[in-house]
């Protein structure tokens, strides 16, 4: 009784801290430049580090599991920390910038922009992948600067006048936002527009849809939306990030070009190009840990 209680009572607080949490980087946005902004939403993103406890320990166990510590190791604690902060500078961005101007993405170092052009000679549209790391701001303006209209899904968010902002947000920037469930057709017509559907792959265990892989040494599961989008429709999937660099700089990478094959069993396949991506997910990970700001256990089902 006494922990349903105690539930409860993190689950309202969470929800308050997420009520304030939009008007208060609105605000910040509006009132200040992004440089300063910056540095503002750090003591901000320390806040919430302490006072978000559900993000926080969803932060603690993932990294505690990537490195093979507990929860209360010094380094999982300092990664998780930093993980909250490059979050807060992700906000900024995305309240703040709207869409990046050419002139200010010409000056992020690009990576595998071949990759992308060796995608979109099989004229079948582009199934970009990515995830909660760096700038997605910038790495979706990078991707939209080429001429690329974007189709995405994205999950409700609270409170609904953020998840309206954004959608509104994205809208004026050539991003059309579906909700996740019943898209499917949606996102298949958009390739046979040769048109460039955009999804998220670390979005955490779900009861249905997802598929086995080995991630940073554990199993778990990763949504198989991806693997079988490229099934269905030929287009070739890329996944790509934009990492930050020292002096808020940035470096955006893009994988080779993954490839579903039609020969093989069906979901064996789809299990396989999810493994494929999850790969290369996962060395970006390794190499940028601080800089993946996924806050929800993505091992549910192990014990710490």
């Amino acid at each position: 009784m006494t922990a349903n209680v105690e539930e409860r009572i993190a689950l309202s607080q969470n929800r308050h801290l997420e009520s304030w949490l939009y008007p208060v980087n609105v605000a910040l946005a509006k009132m200040v430049p992004l440089s300063l902004a910056y540095h503002i939403s750090l003591p901000i993103a320390d806040a919430f580090y302490w006072l978000w406890t559900s993000k926080r320990e969803g932060a603690l166990r993932n990294y505690a599991r990537m490195l093979g510590r507990s929860t209360d190791d010094e380094r999982v604690q300092r990664l998780a920390r930093s993980s909250f902060r490059n979050f807060g500078r992700y906000v900024v961005e995305l309240l703040h910038v709207q869409g990046w101007s050419r002139n200010r993405v010409e000056r992020v170092t690009t990576q595998g922009d071949e990759h992308f052009d060796e995608a979109l000679r099989y004229g079948k549209g582009v199934i970009f992948t990515s995830a909660h790391m760096g700038s997605i701001e910038v790495a979706s303006s990078l991707v939209l600067l080429k001429g690329f209209r974007i189709t995405s899904v994205m999950e409700q968010l609270r409170p609904k006048v953020m998840m309206d902002w954004i959608v509104t947000c994205r809208a004026k920037m050539g991003v059309s936002l579906l909700p996740t469930a019943g898209t499917g057709l949606h996102l298949l017509r958009a390739l046979r527009r040769g048109e460039m559907v955009a999804l998220i792959v670390d979005v955490g265990y779900k009861d249905n849809g997802g598929v086995p892989v080995s991630f940073l040494g554990h199993r778990t599961y990763f949504p198989a939306g991806p693997a079988r989008l490229a099934r269905m429709s030929g287009a070739p999937i890329v996944f790509g990030v934009a990492v930050r660099r020292p002096g808020n700089r940035f470096i955006a990478y893009a994988s080779p070009p993954i490839f579903s094959d039609r020969k093989k069993d069906a979901e064996q396949d789809i299990c396989d190009v999810t493994q494929q991506l999850v790969d290369i997910f996962e060395r970006f990970v390794r190499r940028y840990p601080d800089q993946w700001y996924v806050f929800r256990d993505m091992w549910p089902g192990e014990e710490d």
